[in-house]
């Protein structure tokens, strides 16, 4: 004759109940861990597109600890239900628990640390925003470095045998971010030869009498110099340009082939400085200025 412990284990709730409550927990805290491997994710991803689309470090933060609590605190609850649901003598078997528990570890190892280096971050980004614009950030204003970066530019371009009137060189502003973090205005110098021609003046009639040919128009393109002269020349007519920014206190990190190179000034307001193949281009950027019109563009 048969009992009611037939069906049951323990005295407690029959097996097929607790195999439900595993099977359930066990579910429930896959979905859990997909859904804050997701969110993390997509927290993480908003920090490669544009300022526009990127989280706050706010929403940043919450969005891990709930990624944290769902993929860490979920399957780690149902390892501690089911341990107590064998306890207390009901069906629950060793592998529900035993997979709750793989799952917690998965999640805390993934998402647990997460909040905790964005806090560190945020803690972070707070002392360096407190610190005040540095020697560099303060030495000129924008105007004395657009009239600096002009006067130098010039300076460099005649080095190069060239004419910075033809074609005439550019003085540009851009918004950028100043160490910390506020928003600032630097300076670009830009002179580029290749692709313009000066107009060219009515030309002499021909010996044999015919009509004179049209004259050139202004700005009509010219073959690069990088078609015409060789590597060799291009560094005999980059290197006093060179030498030049050199003096003034650049360093040069990188030479080109054809002349030329990449420059740069360590802790001061100069910034980099890039002088063309051939000396047919130069392009000085100053470093990020104090400017108090800047716009915030984030």
């Amino acid at each position: 004759m048969t009992t009611d412990e037939d069906g049951t284990r323990d005295s407690g709730a029959p097996s097929g109940e607790g195999r439900a409550s595993a099977g359930g927990w066990i579910a429930g805290s896959i979905v859990a861990l997909f859904v804050g491997w997701w969110l993390a994710l997509a927290s993480v991803l908003s920090t490669a597109g544009p300022w526009s689309g990127r989280w706050s470090d706010g929403g940043m933060i919450l969005a891990y600890l709930i990624a944290a609590a769902l993929g860490f605190g979920v399957p780690f609850w149902g390892f501690l239900s089911l341990r107590r649901e064998r306890r207390d003598g009901r069906s629950a078997r060793i592998v529900g628990p035993t997979v709750c528990l793989l799952l917690a570890a998965l999640g805390g190892v993934t998402l647990l640390p997460l909040p905790f280096f964005q806090g560190a971050r945020m803690a972070s980004d707070a002392a360096e925003r407190a610190q005040p614009p540095t020697d560099g950030e303060t030495a000129r204003t924008v105007a004395e470095a657009q009239e600096e970066l002009r006067s130098l530019g010039d300076r460099v371009v005649a080095a190069m045998g060239r004419d910075s009137s033809a074609p005439p060189a550019e003085v540009e502003t851009d918004s950028c971010r100043l160490d910390n973090h506020s928003a600032g205005t630097m300076v670009r110098y830009s002179w580029f030869v290749a692709g313009w021609a000066p107009s060219a003046a009515a030309p002499a009639p021909p010996a044999d009498g015919s009509a004179p040919s049209a004259p050139a128009a202004s700005g009509s393109p010219v073959p690069s110099p990088s078609a015409t002269v060789s590597d060799a020349e291009g560094a005999r007519m980059s290197e006093p340009a060179l030498r030049l920014l050199q003096d003034e206190g650049y360093e040069l990190y990188q030479r080109f082939d054809g002349g030329g190179g990449h420059l740069f000034v360590a802790d001061d307001w100069h910034g980099r400085a890039t002088v063309g193949q051939r000396a047919e281009d130069l392009l000085l950027e100053s470093g990020c200025l104090v400017d108090p019109n800047a716009v915030d563009e984030e």
